[in-house]
């Protein structure tokens, strides 16, 4: 008997700093729900969850434990991973969720909209710490016999749950808990204190049980999708109470009985889908001696299995129509009719068997829809502003209660102009509520338009009716409706359309039928309309099809990213239902059934597969076909008659890289020298390659106003012509004032294009800078003025500089008057940053990433975050980091890049602005003469900058400062040895000495914290030898030639052995410019070679 498969998920208690980051990087599903989820999330807790989880300067091992925050992190982690899941094609048979893994469970179900759970878990979170004490829970190694016979722990504490015979879990009060788990240590009885902030599944939450179950009542529960395996109840539930959702966090978990109930039917496949792969435990301790069944955990503390995942893969995942019943029934599309639908009586019996979608649709319009539905007492059913609501809900409940009988979804779905927006409903594009609301918008929009009519043209090919009003082009009408091949629908001004009724029967049409509406719905006339639904449109997120939807606009299926734009489209072009029925016909779809209170669109389909032909389209995305397949596809080539070198482009240095850059920035080549710290990356360097059609940004981190001013002036006297150039922004996270200086600076003097590095979120002076670079142009699309390329190596921080500015910073920004209320509204239209430069194992800071994983995945996220928010503008991806031989940047060509970064070869330059000692260390260096130190500026964190090694001693005391600093709180706590050498042969003077400097240039604050802390004092202390080391490398001083601090990556040891025995060999000879063409010129030369090899030419 085929296994049976369980999707676990686990609640509080499991949870910890980095869940799932190594699958954030490399799952794009995974990627793309936790975005989605963090969107909607991050309004409602005030931060992003996902900066937070993946903030670096957590660990793993620290208290993650705030329930406003885990709770989120717990349910989007777990959701994410189930869409992960389901893409790969491992679908659950049952899903089984543990406390607040329930909440899970009922949305992978479709018991709950995903969006609907994940904002009942935060209100709960909310109302929890409005309402309850601080408590805990205890996780106790023994039988769970021991809590009843324990009267300490039966007489303070409650049982929240036993997971197996040896492992129950206790809750109650902080201090109990901690007396409890001292007794327990003592009785040889091991327990383990859960990271959590309350008590649950206690007496000790119940103050917030009001509040939390009236917020409940507000959601709206469907039947379970997936059978429901209750973790309170310990066994199958076919329906669910609003008031299960509370008793889910407060009653005793259930797992272990919810798990032999299951066990006593059939074997099974556990999957473990919690972030610490604790179930997958408990589970295997369940099992029976002759059970056959399996537990798994995919996520752990450790990362996440791929092996695992890809055996699954190989095992037990099957084909979606396996899940859809697409292989055994034939094909079926649920069609949604539009106004004309409407009657009288409509919906009668459904407003009773579906009373909370009722009451939300009575809440939202502001009126009863039964009593207007089925009496009608004011006559407004006709009107369009109610029409289209209504019959929204009608249709809506109706396709609810289909879902019910019959238990299966359609295979297509489409509707007729209001009728789409159902269709959308029921491929979950978005919930009841939000389409409800969308549909009023339309409807009352709509019915403003005056002064139009529409006529239907009946008995007369859809052709002809065209060629007729392009003959008479007086006539201001347009094509409504292609309802059937012999059935269209003109609109257009009423005059005109009363005009038009002559001609078209003089014409030979059968019949035309002027039509009772107050609007030229579907036409030009709309395009006041169409403007305001579109800005109404970006106040919502929609979630991708889960079903095709055919679209009226093209007839084809919704593309994600083309959501808005259809919706928007469609309020003034045709409604091509023949074609669209003739597309369902092509994909061999059968059975045809409206879902509305008539039959309108039965009669048209009828005709339409009558009469039509299937229509078969090429999709746009078809799947890729193997390499194989791809070959037998090619067409025959003679190649004695076709020249072959010529059919090909010969790739030049000018040529590689994206167009879109280069014009972009008014460059020659796609090409970019990234800033180097402390002006290192200079004027003159800046100029010379600006001279050179390449992107230099100077390196201003470091250094004060007055000498990045001066810098500025020296570049724009050099470059008047329009030359390119750029200046660094560097994130000061401990000194925002700093930040909002520099960016003034830059609006001061007019500087267009900027480097961004170094931000993990999103600031305002960053936002600010790019705000007073907005205007709008005349055909409403923004233009650009204050470029950013922004320098990230992990995903999360990509996907902030992809989205619009944070409307809270966008609000600050507005009420503190430094930017005006358009520039805001145009903030929220475009991406923060333009470009990205994909920052894998550099010199100076690096997360040690490998480009071979971090190019692919973040250009596959700019693909996505395109699609999702509609963006015009293409926004490249370049790579930095490694890259310092042909071999390196053709690899970064054909990973994808746009363009490339180089920084580390640059250093050891004539242009470089550090002195001729480090200068001929560098060119000593080979690609393993590198390692990694603390950084100075994140020293407490245990940030990394990659650094030169070899013949210094830097790295090696740099490294020794951390371990003191994380071992010892106080100077004083070291020993006398330890304290000599530091200050004898590490820095050459006295703490005192040095404290006395960092007295002279340090804020005020930071010398009152140093003070009060001594631990403080010491890392002021240890990180003056950062910026000691720094100095001496830059000025070149031969007397502490070993603590020198060069930034350095193991690219400029490549390139060094590239150039060996050639006059770049010797750094006097080398000059960014003619390095930078070189390796282009060698890259694109080794391009043509291989790309000759591998066809071959």
């Amino acid at each position: 008997m085929e296994k049976k498969v369980v999707f676990m998920f686990s609640g509080q208690g499991s949870q910890y700093y980095h869940m799932g980051e190594r699958l954030l990087a490399e799952g794009d599903v995974f990627e793309k729900w936790m975005t989605r989820l963090d969107q909607i999330a991050e309004p409602l807790v005030g931060r992003s969850i996902m900066q937070l989880l993946y903030d670096p300067r957590h660990s793993k091992a620290e208290s993650f434990d705030r329930t406003l925050f885990t709770h989120p992190a717990l349910f989007m982690v777990q959701y994410a991973l189930a869409q992960e899941m389901l893409h790969h094609g491992i679908f659950p048979d049952y899903v089984l969720g543990s406390s607040l893994g329930e909440y899970v469970a009922a949305a992978v179900s479709n018991i709950l909209d995903p969006e609907q759970a994940l904002i009942a878990v935060i209100k709960q979170a909310q109302i929890f710490e409005m309402s309850c004490e601080s408590g805990g829970m205890l996780a106790v190694l023994d039988d769970p016999r021991t809590f009843r016979e324990n009267t300490l722990l039966y007489n303070n504490t409650e049982l929240a749950g036993v997971n197996y015979d040896g492992h129950f879990v206790i809750a109650g009060g902080n201090v109990g808990l901690d007396g409890i788990h001292t007794h327990l240590r003592d009785k040889g009885i091991a327990s383990i204190r859960l990271p959590v902030s309350y008590a649950f599944h206690s007496r000790e939450i119940e103050p917030a049980e009001n509040a939390f179950i009236s917020h409940l009542r507000t959601l709206s529960l469907q039947k379970p999708a997936v059978p429901f395996l209750s973790g309170m109840y310990g066994e199958l539930v076919e329906a669910l109470r609003h008031e299960y959702f509370w008793d889910v966090v407060r009653q005793p978990m259930r797992f272990r009985e919810a798990v032999t109930s299951m066990e006593r039917e059939q074997p099974a496949v556990y999957l473990d889908l919690s972030p610490s792969g604790v179930l997958a435990n408990f589970t295997k301790r369940l099992f029976r001696d002759d059970s056959s069944s399996e537990s798994a955990g995919l996520l752990t503390v450790y990362g996440f299995d791929f092996e695992k995942m890809n055996e699954l893969k190989r095992t037990i995942a099957r084909p979606i129509d396996s899940i859809t019943g697409g292989n055994d029934e034939s094909m079926i599309a649920y069609l949604f009719p539009g106004q004309g639908s409407q009657h009288v009586g409509m919906g009668e019996g459904l407003f009773d068997e579906f009373p909370d979608l009722t009451a939300k649709a009575d809440a939202i319009l502001g009126y009863s829809v039964k009593e207007l539905c089925l009496n009608d007492p004011k006559h407004q059913l006709g009107n369009t502003a109610f029409t289209q609501p209504l019959l929204y809900t009608v249709n809506a409940l109706m396709y609810m209660k289909k879902r019910k009988e019959t238990g299966r979804r359609p295979d297509f779905v489409a509707g007729h102009s209001l009728g789409e927006y159902n269709a959308l409903f029921a491929a979950e594009v978005f919930d009841f509520e939000t389409g409800l609301r969308l549909v009023k918008k339309r409807g009352e929009l709509m019915a403003l338009a005056t002064g139009g009519g529409m006529a239907a043209v009946i008995g007369m090919q859809a052709q002809e009716v065209e060629d007729i009003i392009r003959r008479n082009g007086h006539l201001e009408i347009d094509v409504a409706n292609y309802n059937s091949p012999v059935q269209t629908v003109l609109s257009g001004r009423k005059d005109h359309i009363m005009e038009a009724q002559r001609i078209f029967e003089q014409a030979g049409a059968g019949m035309y039928i002027p039509l009772n509406v107050s609007g030229a719905f579907h036409s030009r006339y709309m395009n006041e309309a169409k403007k305001e639904f579109e800005q109404f449109l970006n106040n919502f997120i929609f979630n991708e099809p889960v079903i095709p939807v055919i679209a009226n606009v093209s007839a084809r299926p919704y593309p994600f990213n083309e959501i808005k734009r259809n919706l928007t489209e469609q309020i003034t072009s045709s409604v091509n239902w023949t074609d669209t029925i003739r597309y369902l016909m092509g994909k061999e779809v059968e059975l045809f059934e409206e879902v509305g209170p008539k039959d309108v669109l039965t009669k048209l389909t009828e005709k339409i597969r009558q009469s039509s032909s299937p229509l078969f389209v090429v999709e746009e995305t078809p799947e890729e076909p193997s390499t194989n397949e791809q070959m037998n596809d090619l067409p025959f080539v003679d190649r004695e008659s076709v020249s072959m070198p010529s059919a090909r482009k010969t790739i030049t240095a000018a040529s590689l890289g994206s167009l879109a850059f280069k014009e972009r920035y008014g460059l020659k080549y796609a090409y970019v020298l990234g800033a180097m710290y402390k002006g290192i990356s200079s004027a003159e360097m800046v100029v010379k390659a600006g001279k050179a059609g390449m992107l230099c940004f100077f390196g201003s981190g470091g250094l004060r106003i007055t000498q990045i001013e001066e810098a500025i002036r020296d570049i724009q006297r050099q470059l008047r012509n329009g030359e390119p150039y750029g200046m660094n922004f560097l994130h000061h996270p401990d000194n925002q004032a700093l930040e909002e200086a520099v960016a003034d600076l830059y609006l001061k003097y007019g500087i267009t294009v900027i480097e961004a590095s170094s931000f993990i979120t999103m600031t305002p002076a960053l936002i600010k800078y790019r705000a007073k670079g907005l205007t709008r142009r005349a055909d409403g699309t923004v233009e650009i003025r204050n470029k950013i390329i922004a320098k990230v190596s992990r995903p999360e921080v990509a996907s902030n500089f992809l989205r619009p500015a944070p409307e809270r910073i966008i609000e600050r920004l507005v009420q503190e008057g430094k930017i005006t209320q358009e520039e805001g509204r145009l903030l929220q239209m475009v991406p923060v940053a333009d470009d990205l430069c994909v920052e894998a194992d550099s010199g100076g800071h690096t997360d040690q990433g490998s480009a071979y994983v971090l190019l692919p995945t973040l250009i596959r996220l700019r693909d996505d975050m395109v699609r999702e928010h509609g963006y015009t503008s293409e926004i490249s991806v370049g790579a930095a980091g490694g890259i310092g031989t042909p071999e390196a940047a053709a690899a970064a060509i054909l990973l994808g890049a746009d363009f490339l970064v180089t920084g580390s070869i640059n250093q050891c330059t004539v242009e470089a602005a550090t002195s001729d000692a480090a200068k001929d260390l560098l060119q000593q260096a080979n690609v393993q003469d590198t390692d990694y130190a603390p950084a100075g500026d994140m020293f407490e964190i245990g940030a990394k900058i990659q650094v030169l090694k070899k013949g210094l001693f830097f790295p090696a005391r740099a490294n020794k400062l951390y371990d003191l600093y994380r071992h010892f709180n106080a100077l004083e706590e070291l020993d006398e040895p330890t304290r000599e050498r530091l200050q004898d042969k590490y820095f050459h003077r006295s703490f005192e000495e040095i404290y006395q400097e960092v007295i002279a240039y340090k804020a005020p604050a930071e010398i009152e914290k140093a003070e009060r802390n001594p631990k403080h004092k010491m890392a002021l202390i240890f990180k003056w030898y950062f910026s000691y080391s720094t100095r001496l490398a830059m000025t070149g001083s031969k007397e502490h030639k070993v603590d020198y601090q060069i930034h350095c990556g193991p690219a400029l040891g490549a390139f060094n052995q590239w150039v060996l025995g050639t006059e770049l060999e010797h750094w006097r000879n080398r000059h960014i410019d003619q390095i930078g063409e070189m390796l282009l010129n060698e890259t694109a030369a080794l391009l043509n070679r291989r790309i000759s090899e591998l066809v071959g030419n």
